[in-house]
């Protein structure tokens, strides 16, 4: 697609990208926001039988059943969004999210109903966990089949900005009610963040019905080319792809969600740094990350997506040890601008490209199974297990960083092999097959031979 678009079709495309944008905000505020209760409060009020170390093993591990749920989120709302339509596919994703992050807000504690407490707790984040698994892929392709093809890059990292701005939020939520009396935040303080998941999610329904589907799925419907099982196809005729998919996804996931997740706990537990400093430096870092984002989305549509996001593996791998060797300093300063350094360098310069990417592996027919899937098992495999093993292998007395580095090192390799065999024109400039899209299912979308 390479023609000039129209007033209406740019006027369209921003529209899709904002949708995108604020749901995918929205969703990631409410997932994030358990996230933060893990680390800090969840572990005394869900577990508290056990001793301090084990409680927040536990509290991680429930953080972690959440990705347990996203493949099947993404394979069911993976298979309605490539045959019924994009737009009413995300509307049902967010009503879900609001409806489990809400309740998760009336739970009551291990104080009052004893182990169902957990129990339940543990279903709202099954729930959630679903949600966001058919919520990423089609918030991305909301994003990408609407826009112009000189700015795929650009547009795809609209719901990537979703993730760092629900995180700013949710710990700035946090970090006002983690200013409260210890006793105000146990017994109900730590509910207002989720309650407020009620209110923000018709936010997001209003302007996410707001936006038509995207032309390349109307083709689809209109021809009758619309795939029976995409599951099927992606994982019998795709599967190559799905694979690269999952592979891009080892840095990125490891890298934010030691600092998003594990960092609250750790500068909390083993750097003695009081809990609102500690939401402060991940807000902060997280600020810079979220401006950092559209940037280098930019830069990738004119450099290709190959080069930032082979840079930004690089680095992490370069800098794994000296990062945690910094943030061992326990100097607020030192420790805030090397968090900020890391997720610019590690984390915006290969989020910002990793959507567009995975779409572009896969036929608009299959695309939003595939894309969903290449995500939900991406996190499955990297994003759940960070927080529990970092939290295992350092040790209750929080000594024992390098394992750390390590495990950083081990998911930056395995990303830097994932993008040396990717076809280089599936992560150039257009994500998006041809006008026609008469493209069978697994090849790439530019023309380029079967992965």
């Amino acid at each position: 697609m390479s023609t000039r678009p129209t007033a209406a079709q740019a006027s369209t495309a921003r529209r899709a990208a904002l949708a995108s944008l604020v749901g995918t905000t929205i969703e990631w505020f409410d997932f994030f926001i358990y996230g933060t209760a893990a680390a800090l409060v969840f572990g005394d009020l869900f577990f508290p039988a056990v001793d301090e170390h084990s409680a927040r093993l536990a509290s991680f591990a429930t953080l972690g059943v959440a990705f347990l749920a996203r493949p099947i989120g993404a394979a069911v709302f993976g298979h309605f969004g490539d045959r019924l339509g994009r737009r009413a596919t995300l509307v049902t994703t967010l009503a879900l999210m609001g409806a489990a992050t809400g309740l998760i807000g009336c739970l009551p504690t291990y104080d009052t109903i004893g182990v169902w407490a957990p129990v339940l707790l543990i279903v709202l984040r099954l729930l959630q966990g679903a949600a966001v698994g058919g919520e990423w892929g089609g918030a991305v392709l909301m994003s990408v089949e609407h826009a112009p093809a000189s700015r795929v890059r650009l547009y795809g990292a609209a719901p990537q900005i979703g993730s760092p701005l629900g995180l700013v939020l949710s710990t700035a939520v946090m970090s006002a009610v983690a200013a409260l009396p210890e006793s105000s935040l146990l017994t109900w303080g730590w509910r207002i963040p989720f309650l407020a998941g009620f209110v923000l999610v018709l936010v997001g329904l209003v302007i996410r019905l707001g936006v038509e589907e995207s032309d390349d799925f109307q083709r689809l419907k209109e021809d009758g080319r619309t795939s029976r099982l995409p599951l099927r196809d992606v994982c019998t005729r795709a599967w190559r792809q799905l694979l690269l998919g999952i592979g891009l996804q080892a840095s990125v996931n490891v890298v934010f969600y030691v600092i998003s997740v594990f960092f609250l706990s750790y500068a909390s537990n083993a750097l003695g740094f009081q809990r609102t400093t500690a939401l402060l430096i991940v807000s902060f870092a997280a600020t810079v990350d979220l401006l950092a984002l559209p940037l280098f989305a930019h830069l990738s549509d004119r450099l290709g997506a190959h080069r930032v996001f082979t840079a930004g593996v690089a680095f992490t791998v370069i800098a794994a040890y000296p990062f945690f060797w910094l943030v061992n300093s326990g100097n607020t300063m030192v420790v805030t601008l090397t968090v900020t350094l890391m997720m610019v360098c590690a984390h915006a310069t290969t989020y910002a490209v990793i959507s567009s990417m995975t779409a572009g592996l896969f036929h608009s027919s299959v695309r939003y199974s595939g894309t969903s899937l290449s995500n939900a098992l991406g996190g499955l495999v990297f994003s759940a297990p960070t927080p529990l093993i970092a939290e295992a292998v350092i040790g209750p007395d929080g000594t024992r960083w390098w394992p750390l580095g390590t495990m950083a090192v081990i998911a930056g390799v395995i990303s830097l092999f994932t993008i040396r065999a990717m076809p280089r024109t599936a992560s150039h400039h257009d994500s998006r097959e041809p006008a026609d899209g008469a493209i069978p299912v697994g090849t790439t979308p530019q023309g380029g031979s079967p992965a």
